[in-house]
């Protein structure tokens, strides 16, 4: 009687242990899975942000040389404005100049 007892006793232990274990075992395979996601969604955000760096040192560089090519076309453009100032006030002494010449031929 005590056997028989003892033996339902670990044949309800077993059975237990057994179901317990199935349960523990498809908990697992759904934590590895969710692992597998996370490292996936980590490793792909990871490769989104080497590509958001990569275009944003892009635009650095394009920045950088865009603010270089607008200094020198400032710098020409401020020569050209002061030739321009200094050509036109040239031009009016001439002008000047001319119109005493004219009234001068005038005058003879």
């Amino acid at each position: 009687m005590d056997n028989i007892l003892l033996v339902s006793i670990f044949g309800i232990l077993a059975l237990y242990y057994y179901s317990s274990m199935n349960v523990y075992k498809s908990m697992y395979r759904k934590i590895k899975e969710e692992k597998d996601s996370v490292h996936h969604a980590h490793d792909s955000s990871l490769n989104e942000l080497q590509k958001l760096e990569k275009s944003f040192q892009d635009a650095l560089e394009t920045i950088a040389n865009t603010d270089e090519s607008l200094t020198k076309a400032r710098e020409e453009y401020q020569k050209l404005k002061l030739e321009n100032n200094e050509l036109k006030n040239r031009n009016e002494l001439l002008q000047k100049r001319v119109s005493e010449l004219y009234s001068s031929v005038g005058i003879i």
